[in-house]
């Protein structure tokens, strides 16, 4: 249950500071009164917590004190978003005591944005997202994969290998960037991975007239008490699908540059987290380029993998038009792995999968033969390295191992590295 700032305790906190040097004086009164009449506060109510906090307090008389409202304020606020949550109403209440109290509008806007920042994650995300487990000695997260697998292949039929390439991305807690013709089943890749996890799903449809705001959310003004609430766009998700992201212009697409890489989103001087559960899925098609912005290499850069799902084969879309008779079955997947059991995985990934030093210095010299290969104007950053690295251990992992390979680089050194390179202008 929510610990919420009631009337009562707000009112509770101005006695407590008032009463603070053992004596009531008629200005204490007077705010007293004020705020009882903005809460809506009987007036027997009023004298009832009057008289407690007066009996409470000792009988004996100190030197005056000088009224500290803005420290009551703050420990109002500090009240009011101890179980992560601002309700309207602790808005209201925190409106009606800065009245009482005469605090300036600038200050009172900068600590509502402040707190408004700390409430900005919900109680779930906090609980499942955050939760890592404690003890990886006996834990298998082969049976977890497994079922994540057959559960997606019961919507996208005949693509084990890119199901397993964007399980790979998500559970190196990174980013893929499909290019594809429409219609081979991207979004609907996206969604089954969502249903299967137990994740929030976001999609938005890139255009030319999407803004940033559209995307990572902005600061909304409420006249009513004059702070500033922040809008959360569909980016504050689990799994967000970027459809046809190569439509939007350069502004919108390098608003996905800080959330992509930092976990979090910039707006007006202030950051705020997104869930630890992040996974963005691109799509943008190769074959029209007709009002499109190719993604600049920075933005390319962001993408552990850049894969390409292809056409079914004949047996494999037969199977699909013969599920597809039925109903949809997309709408028939439960999850079947929780977020805190997805988030294990990864965990499991980072502290268990070896990779021995000989790999790392594989992968070092593909980086530096690519550097210098004279076909090749920009050859693989350091980020890419580690970025193959990353990929090649969750790669491991979902193939049911906890050590690295020779043969996971040589499949997985094409996706990761080729985006990033750029050729030769003779070379295209």
């Amino acid at each position: 249950m929510n610990k919420e700032l009631s009337a009562a305790d707000t009112m509770k906190l101005l006695l407590i500071e008032a009463l603070r040097d053992k004596r009531l004086d008629e200005t204490d009164k007077q705010k007293i009164i004020k705020l009882a009449d903005l809460l809506g506060i009987s007036k027997t109510k009023v004298e009832q917590q009057l008289h407690e906090s007066i009996a409470a307090a000792d009988a004996a008389q100190d030197a005056p004190r000088h009224f500290d409202g803005k420290a009551l304020f703050l420990s109002a606020c500090d009240y009011a978003s101890a179980d992560g949550v601002l309700s309207e109403l602790e808005k209201k209440h925190l409106f009606a005591l800065k009245e009482v109290l005469k605090i300036e509008d600038d200050w009172y806007r900068r600590r509502m944005q402040e707190i408004t920042i700390l409430c900005n994650t919900s109680k779930d995300e906090i609980l499942d997202d955050n939760a890592d487990i404690s003890d990886l000695a006996n834990f298998d997260p082969a049976p977890f994969i497994a079922k994540i697998i057959n559960n997606i292949e019961k919507v996208i039929v005949g693509k084990t290998e890119v199901i397993k390439q964007v399980l790979t991305a998500a559970l190196a807690n990174s980013h893929a960037l499909l290019e594809d013709v429409p219609g081979t089943g991207k979004t609907m890749l996206a969604r089954a991975l969502a249903a299967t996890i137990d994740c929030n799903f976001k999609r938005v449809q890139f255009t030319p007239d999407l803004l940033p705001m559209d995307v990572t959310g902005t600061m909304i003004y409420n006249p009513s008490d004059s702070s500033f609430s922040f809008k959360r766009g569909p980016v504050f998700t689990n799994i967000f699908l970027a459809d046809e992201i190569n439509r939007a212009t350069p502004r919108t697409q390098s608003s996905l540059l800080e959330v992509m890489e930092e976990r979090q989103v910039s707006i007006d001087g202030a950051a705020f987290a997104i869930p630890n559960v992040f996974f963005v899925l691109a799509t943008q098609n190769p074959v029209e380029q007709h009002g499109t912005y190719p993604l600049p290499e920075a933005q390319l850069d962001r993408f552990l993998l850049k894969l390409s799902m292809g056409y079914p084969d004949r047996s494999h879309e037969r199977d699909m038009l013969t599920a597809r008779r039925s109903g949809n079955p997309l709408a028939a997947l439960r999850p079947i792995v929780s977020r805190r059991e997805f988030r294990s995985i990864q965990q499991y990934i980072r502290e268990k999968v070896a990779i021995s030093q000989e790999l790392l210095d594989y992968i070092l010299a593909l980086a530096e033969a690519l550097r210098q290969h004279p076909e090749l104007v920009l050859g693989p950053s350091p980020r890419a390295s580690i970025a193959l690295m990353g990929a090649v251990r969750a790669w491991a992992c979902v193939c049911g191992r906890n050590y690295v390979i020779p043969d996971d680089i040589k499949m997985l050194v094409g996706p990761v590295f080729a985006h990033r390179l750029v050729l030769q202008p003779h070379a295209l």
